[in-house]
């Protein structure tokens, strides 16, 4: 492999596809590291290894000996960033992490306890691994709280409990949810929920882009859409990074990609909720390049094999990425009006991941959706439109289960 230089992608899921493009255009090999030999990613790969982004210690081993890797890379999957961080300090990679860096990334409650630390975004929250401790010691919150895994992402296992008799089944679904069987509990902060795809490089954010985010009804909290530009006052967003820039001195966090979600109460200020040292997945980077004109993906990969980021941000334009569910349970016959609807020329990307045959039900889990749609437009009502033409277009024919 004399002269080559590979990237290694930690994840092969469909949130990771736009970085195996990105590196094959700026000509670097991709090393696609997955257990599943089946995931998308690894026919974009020139080499596979089927290892568990999960197992740092048997990524870093599947890859000894090597003299071609140029940098790793950790696309939409907090869970991934220890190995992350294992390859580049086993192999002397550009952009390493710190240890309290990737546990930031992967324990929710590090990051709270980090933002206490520092007094910015702060918001009354208990861990525990002992339901009826953690039940116990919710009733003296004050209602409505948030339940969820402490190390989970993607919104698995997070419940939203209006009173205490709401906890104890809440608890249980996060710690099925969760890695290390720990669970959170928070207070919620009311106001409107915004996710963050930011750019870090010299240890500050140089650039950031938000977007509205619909999330399910209660008590779940699974992204149905986002709405980009979220259109969020200019005090806002210097306080929301003037909050990171603190974060990612503590955390020593100098390059690379940083996505966060965000809830800016009616008062106008930004909690930070949630931090992952990582490209956002769900049509983040579509969204971010079709907005700003800037591409999260290239300049997490150019991070992460040590050349100069580029940043050329255009004026925002609308952008919609908008969830597929099915309506009701039962078998998948029929998909129809795809071609009609990628047709449209305000639609940018339609992803389809279920197939006929297959089992499907209402959306309470990331693996429940049918797949995303992206569209573009030159104002908010075009915007309106083209998501209401790609609803016309697009049919699920569900044979089975009466609707519940």
């Amino acid at each position: 492999m004399s002269g080559t230089r590979s990237l290694v992608v930690l994840g092969a899921a469909d949130g990771s596809l736009s970085t195996y493009r990105a590196a094959a255009a700026m000509g670097l090999r991709t090393i696609a590291v997955d257990r599943s030999p089946d995931a998308p990613g690894v026919a974009l790969a020139d080499e596979y290894l089927q290892v568990s982004t999960h197992d740092a210690a048997a990524v870093t081993a599947a890859l000894a000996g090597r003299s071609d890797l140029a940098g790793v890379v950790a696309p939409s999957s907090d869970v991934a960033v220890p190995a992350l961080r294992a390859v580049a300090e086993a192999y002397g990679l550009p952009a390493r992490l710190s240890e309290t860096a990737a546990r930031a990334s992967v324990d929710k409650w590090v990051l709270r306890g980090i933002l206490d630390e520092l007094g910015v975004s702060s918001y009354p929250w208990i861990i525990g691994d002992d339901p009826a401790d953690l039940v116990a010691r919710a009733r003296g919150m004050r209602f409505p709280v948030v339940v969820k895994p402490a190390d989970a992402q993607s919104g698995r296992g997070v419940s939203r409990c209006a009173a205490p008799g709401d906890v104890p089944a809440a608890v249980e679904e996060a710690r099925r949810s969760s890695y290390g069987g720990l669970v959170m509990v928070e207070e919620e902060i009311r106001g409107t929920l915004c996710n963050c795809e930011c750019v870090v490089d010299e240890g500050r954010v140089v650039f950031v882009a938000t977007s509205l985010q619909e999330v399910s009804p209660p008590p779940l909290v699974l992204t149905m859409s986002r709405q980009m530009p979220a259109g969020l006052p200019a005090g806002v967003l210097d306080t929301t990074r003037s909050i990171m820039d603190k974060v990612c001195s503590r955390l020593d966090y100098r390059r690379g990609p940083l996505n966060l979600d965000l809830i800016v109460t009616p008062d106008g200020r930004p909690y930070v909720i949630e931090l992952g040292l990582r490209t956002g997945g769900n049509g983040t980077d579509d969204m971010v390049r079709l907005c700003h004109g800037v591409d999260p993906v290239r300049a997490a990969v150019q991070a992460a094999v040590g050349l100069p980021i580029e940043l050329r941000p255009h004026r925002p334009r609308p952008v919609l990425w908008r969830v597929l569910t099915a309506g009701h349970e039962g078998e998948l016959v029929s998909v129809t009006g795809a071609a009609a609807a990628r047709a449209l020329p305000q639609v940018a990307e339609l992803v389809l991941l279920a197939r006929p045959g297959q089992r499907v039900r209402p959306y309470r889990d990331v693996s429940d959706r049918l797949g995303w749609y992206v569209v573009h437009a030159d104002t908010p009502e075009e915007l309106d439109a083209a998501a209401a033409a790609v609803t016309r277009a697009l049919r699920f024919e569900v044979r089975g289960d009466v609707q519940r």
